[in-house]
């Protein structure tokens, strides 16, 4: 009796090794008017130069931004997301010099689908100011980088890994970024007392701009195009049951090529190399 009762127990626990590992669907749909408040921080640093001139320009930077989101109103298949730019700080470092400035407070609203891509931006408010007018309006410009990412077609096991091609806004009415990214579910844990799908996820993504099209401060009446490459690799921690991004890291890179004719017959080719580490966090 005893050998049968082992018996049965070795093959109930290989049975149970043999089960199918945890499956897991993943969609964006946060509860409409819960508010979430995040962190951001990037430091990094950019190397520009110009061969016709023999220049080379180094630049450091450092960024800290907080922001929130508020979903306003959700359909069957899209969300719409309220970002709010709270503020914070950037610090550019150049030529031994230092100069910090204040980051631009704003608005972002954008229709979220359940994969958690951007489906439609529908407004922008970044205010004046410098920074202002860099962070022009635009999917790229979202603090939460998780948006060059998206979550799978069905559902997905641990080590399940999938792979699809991103259209991101730049502006209202402006050209599209196109990425390609693979993902990978690493783990199902708790993270910081959630329930979290562990995720790494890396992009690529090539970004070609008419410059006279593109409205620079200082710069009208400029010709000439820019080409660059966009990639990176991200590490993210999703709670799945209440839709929120719960921590994100890792590093984005971008090689630019620009050229440039203005008005007065200056200009050339400038090339640009730029590596920043990015850090999100849930704000207390």
């Amino acid at each position: 009796m005893r050998r049968q009762y082992v018996l049965g127990l070795v093959a109930c626990l290989l049975a149970a090794g043999r089960l199918p590992a945890q499956a897991i669907v993943l969609r964006y749909q946060p509860e409409v008017g819960e508010v979430t408040k995040h962190k951001a921080s990037m430091a990094g640093r950019m190397e520009t130069e110009m061969p016709g001139m023999g220049q080379t320009m180094h630049i450091e930077m450092t960024m800290s931004m907080d922001y929130s989101e508020k979903p306003l109103s959700a359909t069957d298949e899209t969300t719409r997301l309220e970002t709010r730019l709270l503020g914070g700080s950037a610090t550019m470092k150049m030529n031994g010099e230092s100069h910090t400035e204040d980051m631009p407070t704003g608005r972002m609203v954008a229709d979220m689908d359940r994969r958690g891509r951007v489906a439609r931006l529908v407004e922008a408010d970044f205010g004046g100011g410098e920074l202002g007018d860099m962070m022009a309006p635009g999917g790229n410009t979202f603090p939460n980088w998780s948006q060059f990412a998206a979550f799978p077609e069905g559902d997905v096991k641990v080590e399940d890994s999938w792979s699809d091609e991103l259209q991101i806004p730049t502006g209202l009415g402006g050209p599209e970024l196109k990425l390609t990214f693979t993902s990978r579910l690493l783990a199902l844990t708790t993270f910081q007392d959630r329930k979290c799908a562990k995720i790494r996820s890396s992009f690529e993504g090539p970004m070609q701009f008419d410059m006279s099209d593109m409205n620079l401060p200082g710069e009208q009446g400029a010709q000439g195009s820019m080409e660059a490459t966009l990639q990176g690799d991200m590490l993210w921690y999703y709670d799945y049951e209440n839709s929120v991004y719960v921590y994100g890291e890792g590093s984005v890179g971008m090689d630019m090529k620009m050229s440039m004719a203005m008005p007065e017959g200056a200009g050339g080719t400038m090339t640009t190399r730029m590596v920043m580490n990015i850090k999100t966090t849930l704000a207390e």
